[in-house]
């Protein structure tokens, strides 16, 4: 299960809201053309933080972070499901607010008190966190994340979230 994030103009958000069956097909090709494109996350249009979106939600939600990075605010299509669940989406202005409060997120605090065990006891995905650098693996996946949101605050963009 990986996390995925697909930046997009308010005129997709709004086809993505009344058209999912048909935007999730569109959204395949896109990836697609995506899959080998290797962009810095400023410039990139698709991120993904693999087996990594489970911490990151655990490790923001002990930080009482204010717009759900991980799983997003709004639902698409409750009967949707592209991989594991529904997707779901930030507006612009959740995108725009995220951006503001990443920017200024040091992960190193978000790791502070944390323990590995902490994970293992909540049932935290993918449940490898007895091995050594399992903190620092969570943290090479959330670095991108705070250019990716504000490249996309930037353009006014919102975002797609899913699970897969």
């Amino acid at each position: 299960m990986d996390g995925n994030y697909l930046r997009v103009t308010q005129e997709e958000l709004e086809r993505a809201l009344e058209d999912p069956n048909g935007f999730h097909d569109d959204t395949q090709d896109v990836l697609d053309e995506l899959a080998d494109a290797d962009l810095p996350p400023e410039q990139a249009r698709y991120l993904t933080t693999h087996k990594a979106w489970h911490a990151i939600a655990f490790l923001l939600g002990r930080a009482e972070f204010h717009v759900d990075v991980v799983h997003g605010e709004g639902e698409i299509a409750e009967e949707e499901d592209w991989g594991y669940g529904p997707p779901r989406y930030l507006s612009a202005d959740q995108v725009e607010s995220a951006a503001e409060a990443l920017a200024v997120l040091d992960f190193d605090e978000l790791l502070e008190s944390t323990d590995p065990n902490d994970l293992t006891e909540a049932d935290v995905y993918p449940l490898t966190w007895d091995e050594e650098d399992a903190l620092e693996w969570v943290g090479h996946w959330f670095k991108p994340l705070p250019a990716f949101f504000s490249a996309a605050a930037e353009k006014g963009d919102s975002m797609i979230l899913w699970i897969a």
